[in-house]
């Protein structure tokens, strides 16, 4: 996934927190916020309930290479 689709600064998850719209499953919560470009930005958080770091880190891999599959079929603009 390309940087500039990426939320990587913690102002940025804590706007999202704050403003943004939350959907909750048992594995996953999704947090949902327009953002008022041509573009979707996505951040990703594994907590430490996933494992160690190690674990956390592969999580995020196959969750940023499933969204890259994914982007070009999604909204745009959130």
């Amino acid at each position: 996934m390309q940087r500039h689709f990426r939320l990587r600064q913690s102002r940025d998850f804590v706007r999202l927190r704050q403003e943004g719209r939350a959907y909750h499953s048992r594995w996953v919560v999704l947090s949902v916020m327009p953002n008022g470009l041509p573009h979707n930005r996505y951040g990703f958080v594994t907590s430490k309930q996933v494992g160690k770091a190690v674990a956390r880190n592969r999580v995020r891999r196959l969750m940023r290479e499933a969204v890259r599959l994914f982007h070009p079929q999604l909204r745009p603009g959130f």
